[in-house]
């Protein structure tokens, strides 16, 4: 696993600025968390969708970026199947289901504190240049 994923994905700006926390790392899998704040709600009072997007995205990039090699979104589709509100913990977890030289595919979850399931993901990487160390 390349080691210096940690220091890259916890100085990430966007990820800063939705308050998310790296809670887990490994090889093809990461697990990101971020409370829901009144300023990401949307007009229904709810987690917009473009929040639960990002702490679920986070996630995939993470755990598609383990490897020494770079890795960038090429694909992703999510299903919202129950909302999110106010004070809610959103957690987000990645998982590799399969990696070649050039592709990769993942599944994401996006669960609440109670392990109520939020959405669900599937995403593809490209599988770009060697990461410079």
């Amino acid at each position: 696993m390349d080691t210096k994923i940690t220091e890259r994905v916890t100085n990430d700006p966007y990820a800063k600025l939705l308050g998310m926390s790296v809670d887990e790392i490994a090889e093809g899998f990461a697990k990101v968390s971020m409370n829901v704040t009144d300023n990401m709600l949307n007009i229904h009072g709810t987690a917009n969708g473009g929040v639960i997007f990002s702490l679920a995205d986070a996630a995939f990039a993470i755990a598609s970026n383990t490897y020494e090699q770079q890795a960038v979104g090429i694909n992703v589709n999510m299903n919202f199947i129950a909302a999110g509100f106010s004070n809610d913990r959103l957690i987000a977890v990645a998982k590799e289901v399969s990696k070649n030289s050039k592709l990769g595919f993942y599944n994401m979850e996006v669960r609440n504190e109670h392990d109520q399931l939020i959405a669900t993901a599937d995403g593809m990487v490209y599988r770009k240049n060697k990461i410079n160390a």
